[in-house]
């Protein structure tokens, strides 16, 4: 009992966690994906830039809050001014030229923070300090802080793609572009549109999680990994799967590294992918073509 009290729960709930945040990561995969049809390798390097936008932010305005709002705002722009120069002209092209561009862009946006920033790590402090009681342990403040507000994001993301016009529009691009352009919608524009929001949620998962991780230019590489694996196992194009996905995800990484090493843990989590994937070579929730 003692054990599970003090060494389990702690390390469930850090999953549980670090599954909400990863969720934000790879919804935008998810959407990006289900959209335009391109495997962003560069979605991790937003991620990262989210980070350091939050950097840069907090120390002009000495306030992690505005650099909340701040920068995902300015992590938006770049992804905007990404998908109009890079991925616009190849959208009636092989996938492939999507996968080598943006695997191209995520060399060069790394290459960029390293020149930029350094290659230095650096840590932004929790804006909420100080733990409480909580299931018979004390919990970090700021954990539970991170929990509640990557859970309202993604059930204001829910509400945005099954409740609203926008979310609507962006879910009939996905299923017919062609249809939707003769009614009169700018298609291009809810292209970039999605792929600026897309960008924003990356860079919100970054700066929400580098009060608990460091910061630094290879950071993207490690998340955009466990990223992917959410979205195959969650089913290409289905972000509910994504979710669920991304819980799994975090809270098995979280458990066992309590008896493995990281890189004992990356073959495991490797492996759960290939078993779900024998089992269902869709994932959990996937539907061909379809942005659930």
């Amino acid at each position: 009992m003692e054990y599970l009290i003090a060494v389990l729960l702690p390390q469930l709930l850090h999953g549980v966690v670090f599954g909400a945040a990863l969720g934000l990561l790879a919804l935008g995969l998810t959407v990006i994906f289900g959209l335009l049809g391109v495997m962003n390798f560069a979605h991790g390097e937003l991620y990262m830039f989210g980070a350091y936008a939050g950097i840069v932010v907090i120390g002009l305005t000495n306030s992690f809050w505005v650099a909340l709002v701040a920068a995902p705002l300015l992590v938006a722009a770049l992804g905007a001014v990404t998908e109009v120069a890079t991925l616009r002209p190849l959208y009636r092209r092989e996938p492939l030229y999507g996968l080598i561009i943006t695997f191209g862009l995520a060399l060069i946006f790394r290459e960029g923070a390293r020149q930029l920033f350094g290659g230095d790590m650096r840590r932004i402090l929790p804006p909420i300090e100080g733990s409480i009681p909580l299931l018979g342990m004390t919990y970090p403040k700021y954990r539970l802080f991170l929990l509640a507000a990557s859970s309202i994001l993604l059930l204001a993301i829910w509400l945005f793609f099954t409740r609203t016009r926008a979310g609507i529009i962006v879910r009939a691009a996905v299923q017919d572009a062609e249809m939707l352009d003769g009614l009169g919608v700018n298609v291009p524009r809810v292209f970039t549109l999605t792929f600026a929001g897309s960008a924003a949620l990356a860079a919100l998962a970054g700066l929400l999680l580098a009060p608990v991780f460091t910061v630094y230019p290879q950071m993207g590489v490690e998340m955009i990994l466990l990223a992917f694996i959410v979205v195959i196992l969650g089913g290409m194009g289905s972000l509910g799967g994504s979710v669920v996905a991304a819980f799994v995800i975090g809270i098995t990484q979280s458990l066992l590294t309590l008896w493995m090493n990281p890189q004992r843990v990356a073959i495991a989590i490797f492996g759960i992918m290939i078993v779900v994937l024998i089992v269902r070579p869709r994932g959990f929730f996937g539907r061909e073509g379809v942005l659930e």
